[in-house]
């Protein structure tokens, strides 16, 4: 069985690229509710939070766990050994997607935990030291998403939000574009229109990581229910 979770919405995003791939995968998704937003929460809440949503998530059957919140993913270093190991975390692939596309630099919208840990910064460093890297905080997309903000549906009000947003990303120069939450996500489409830059998504990402895991957990079958839980 396969685990994701996120505070919300925003990991179902990463959900459907699995259900896609996997069809015949037990999924169970956990949307934490209770304590969302993650975006504001201090690290050592966040590392309490996270390694409480692994830990569920195991003893529901999960061989493998998908961290699907940027912002949980960053403090996946500081997490317990065994939360480590059964964990994946999104930002480690996102930002090499993006270290090996963008050619002027990257651009990260993320939440405000996720910009003040610098988690993509360092990745990307990383991978690519010599690429520019500007984070900006943009935590009040999260609420849009969540209030039911789409590509395609999106009102004039949060039309303006994201006219806002978008210029802050294209003052940076960048080229590439990472949405650095997966709530983020839902919008890939109108903010790749409003700012033209090509973008990366960590739910994608991610999902691609956690498929290849799958089957090497299995790779003489793929059999199962097909079903998703929901916590």
């Amino acid at each position: 069985m396969i685990g994701i979770f996120d505070s919300g919405v925003g990991g179902l995003t990463a959900l459907y690229e699995v259900r896609q791939a996997l069809a015949r995968a037990d999924i169970v998704y956990l949307a934490d509710r209770k304590n969302a937003p993650y975006g504001t929460k201090t690290k050592e809440e966040l590392i309490r939070l996270v390694t409480e949503d692994i830990r569920r998530l195991a003893e529901r059957g999960a061989e493998k766990i998908l961290i699907a919140c940027c912002t949980a993913s960053a403090v996946w270093g500081e997490l317990p050994t065994r939360e480590r190991e059964i964990a994946i975390p999104i930002i480690r692939p996102a930002a090499r997607a993006a270290a090996e596309s963008a050619r002027r630099g990257v651009a990260v919208i993320a939440t405000e935990a996720t910009v003040r840990l610098g988690a993509f910064s360092r990745e990307v460093a990383r991978i690519n030291p010599a690429i520019p890297v500007n984070e900006i905080a943009a935590q009040e997309l999260v609420a849009l998403v969540e209030g039911g903000c789409r590509d395609g549906r999106v009102s004039e009000k949060d039309l303006s939000v994201l006219c806002g947003v978008s210029d802050k990303i294209r003052n940076t120069g960048a080229d590439t574009l990472i949405l650095g939450c997966t709530h983020f996500s839902h919008l890939e489409r109108t903010l790749a229109s409003l700012t033209g830059m090509q973008t990366v998504s960590p739910a994608r990402e991610g999902a691609r990581v956690i498929i290849e895991e799958y089957k090497k957990l299995h790779p003489s079958r793929r059999s199962g229910t097909g079903r998703v839980h929901y916590l």
